[in-house]
This record gives structure tokens, C-alpha cells and sequence, in this order.
């Protein structure tokens, strides 16, 4: 009697199991669900080392400029993408020392750094598929780099203090082509983006500023630009006024981590 009940169960079971598989809809064993692609209007937010910086991370002898590029994204259509990327650097160092001689120098020094790049782009997404996501864009690149060294020399009552200050003026445009993978079903995607670009640096020469105290305590200023000119083998140069410019051009390769999210 139990072996009958056992059977009569277990064949009750596989009809039951039989009559859900034979009714569910769309079962099909060779359709995946792969990604939530971005439609209009969400955003995301992604970080992109280029193969430059990676090299410069992983060199120990390179200062490189803190994060690598991390951009912000709008989708204004399902093709059309606006982004805008900012990559901000700062460094400060300081020093104080007492030279060994019988005149000795009591000597301070300190300086920083600021590096701030903006970089706004647009994007063209070709196909609306989940899997491959390819697109090409372009970007203008805006930017300054500063640094402010300040250094006092103290020899008795004599005093010199000298403040350098450095501003370049950084402006480019750029041109890239794209292709990022959706992760499964989650809001994530791995991309690479390879590109060239132009890059304008204005300004760069070293203003400058010595102010002396002697025993009279009479200060005296004096202002001088100066440049390290190491292109045309012209080392070092000296005015009352520089004006420089430099251009370069290059191409590069970005890796890309995105995430994305709904207003």
C-alpha cells in the first residue's frame, strides 16, 4: 500500500511539473538576457585610466596627476550621449634647512601644484543593442596648471625672499571611437576608447619675484621671467617679459568602467 501511495505521488508530481513547463511562454533555451542598456534621459558616471596613466601608477620615478579622468554622462537621446569630465591634482611640499658652513644660511622653501582639467564631450551610440555598445565622439579638453614655489634666505640680518609663480593655460580637442560590454543584468559596463587629440599649452614662463632686506632693513624688488626652454637647446632664458606657447598632437588608449543609474 505504501509503494502504491509513493507512485501515485510521484506521478502526480511529474504531471503537475509537466503542465507548468508545457504553459510558461517564451522559453527558449538560445535567448539570454544580456544588460540594462541606458535609454533617454539616465545618467552615469564612469572612470577611464588611459594606457599613459597606467604606465605612470605603476612607474615609481613618475609624479603622476592623481585620479585618472572621471566623467559624468547624459543621456539626451538613446543615440546622443553628453558627458563632461574633470580630473583635479594638487600637491604641497615644504622644506627648511640650515646649511653647514660658517656663514651658515637658514633656508625655507615651499611649494605646490594645482592641475584642473574640464573636458566636455558628446557622444553617437550606432546601434541600441545590449551585447556591444559602439560610438564615436569628441571632446575640447580645457585646463590650467599652476605652481607657486616661495623660498626665504636668511644670512644674518640679510634677508632675500624669492616667490616663483608658473601658470599654463591648457586647451585642446579630440576626436575617439568607443565600444563598452554590459555586464549581465547589472547597471555596469567595461569599455575601451582610443582617440587622438591635439593640446595647445599657453603660457609656462617663470615670473619671478626677489625682495631683499639688507642691514639697513631697505628692501629691495626686483622681477624677472624666466624659461627653461629644453626644445631648441636653449636652456635657460631671462627677460623682463616671455610669452610662450607649445603645441603637441598624439593618440591614446582609455580604459573604461561605467555605472549607471535612473534620475
Amino acid at each position: 500500500m505504501k509503494k502504491i501511495l509513493l507512485f501515485s505521488t510521484i506521478a502526480l508530481f511529474s504531471l503537475s511539473a509537466f503542465a507548468q513547463l508545457s504553459t510558461r511562454e517564451n522559453v527558449d533555451p538560445y535567448v539570454f538576457k544580456t544588460g540594462t542598456r541606458p535609454q533617454a534621459g539616465d545618467l552615469g558616471m564612469y572612470v577611464g585610466p588611459s594606457i599613459t596613466e597606467i604606465i605612470q601608477m605603476a612607474d615609481a620615478e613618475i609624479n603622476w596627476r592623481g585620479m585618472p579622468l572621471l566623467n559624468f554622462k547624459y543621456y539626451g537621446t538613446d543615440r546622443f550621449v553628453y558627458r563632461l569630465g574633470l580630473q583635479i591634482y594638487n600637491k604641497s611640499q615644504g622644506l627648511k634647512a640650515k646649511e653647514l658652513q660658517p656663514d651658515s644660511i637658514d633656508l625655507k622653501n615651499s611649494r605646490s601644484q594645482t592641475y584642473f582639467m574640464l573636458t566636455p564631450g558628446i557622444e553617437y551610440h550606432f546601434t541600441p543593442k545590449n551585447i556591444c555598445d559602439v560610438y564615436v565622439g569628441a571632446n575640447l579638453p580645457i585646463g590650467v596648471n599652476s605652481i607657486v614655489e616661495k623660498s626665504s634666505y636668511t644670512l644674518g640680518k640679510d634677508k632675500l625672499y624669492h616667490n616663483q609663480t608658473q601658470n599654463k593655460f591648457l586647451l585642446g580637442i579630440g576626436a575617439f571611437i568607443g565600444m563598452q560590454f554590459f555586464v549581465a543584468d547589472l547597471p555596469l559596463a567595461i569599455g575601451i576608447e582610443g582617440g587622438i587629440s591635439g593640446f595647445g599649452k599657453f603660457g609656462g614662463a617663470v615670473k619671478n619675484v626677489y625682495n631683499e632686506k639688507n642691514e639697513n632693513d631697505v628692501y629691495e624688488k626686483k622681477t624677472v621671467y624666466t624659461h627653461y626652454d629644453t626644445d631648441f637647446g636653449n636652456g635657460m632664458m631671462q627677460a623682463k617679459r616671455i610669452s610662450t606657447n607649445k603645441f603637441e598632437l598624439g593618440y591614446d588608449f582609455r580604459l573604461t568602467f561605467s555605472y549607471y543609474f535612473s534620475k
